[in-house]
Formats: structure tokens, sequence, C-alpha cells
């Protein structure tokens, strides 16, 4: 997605190679989809469900988020539920939230692209970022 398609004009200032993001693989999904969302959670400080990956979201929202992340240079990963229809559904279910992208600070879910747009314009997100929520 090109940054002319960035609904949200949020865009990242350089991060360091770390806070570009990280595409998780899983490589055995023979464990319940509830388990396997929990250990991706576990996995880094700040985990993203989205659409596509960090270089190649497959929506606005999903890009906008990524951007915004970006901003904090703190490392993150993501996953693609576009590649595993379970968690596409298993995280919906898991977090009662309907939408995609869904973003889990510190193991807390914090919510979907508007909530994080809204917390990132206040500056409360840098602050939640760095604190032990």
């Amino acid at each position: 997605m090109s940054e002319s398609n960035n609904p949200f004009q949020i865009h990242a200032n350089s991060p360091t190679p770390q806070a570009r993001g990280e595409a998780h693989q899983e490589t055995d999904r023979s464990r319940p989809a509830k388990e396997r969302i929990e250990a991706m959670i576990g996995s880094s400080d700040i985990f993203i469900f989205m659409k596509g990956t960090p270089d190649q979201p497959q929506c606005g929202f999903s890009y906008n988020t990524v951007e915004i992340m970006r901003t904090l240079n703190h490392p993150f990963r993501t996953f693609d539920v576009l590649s595993d229809p379970d968690i596409r559904q298993g995280v919906k279910e898991f977090s009662n939230w309907p939408t995609i992208p869904q973003i889990y600070i510190k193991g807390n879910f914090v919510g979907g692209n508007d909530i994080i747009t809204e917390l990132k314009m206040s500056g409360e997100l840098d602050t939640l970022v760095g604190s032990n929520v």
C-alpha cells in the first residue's frame, strides 16, 4: 500500500530496523487457535493481528496501524490473519472485538486502528508503550 493510500496521513520517521515490525511465522498450527493466539501475544511487548505484513499491509487500517507503531521506535511483531482463517476468527472471539487490526501492548488488548490513532494523537500511546501496563 502506498503512502498516498494512507487515509490517516500518519507516517513513520525512519524507524530503526528492529522497530519496522517483524512478521510472526508459525510452524506448528496443530494447537487450538486460542493457545496459538496467547502464544503470539506473549511473544512481544507489542503484537498486532493485521491484514498483511508490516512491509505489505493489505488494508488502509493495517497500514496506518503499522505506521503509528513505527513512530514509537519500539520493536513489534505482527501476524497476517489473511494467512489463517482460524486465527482471523479466533482473535475476534478472543478479544470480543469485531475488526482487524487488533493491537496488544504488554499482553493487554488495547483496541483497533481507531483507538490506536486516538491514543497516538493524544500522546497517550507513547506513555502506554513506555509504562508497565
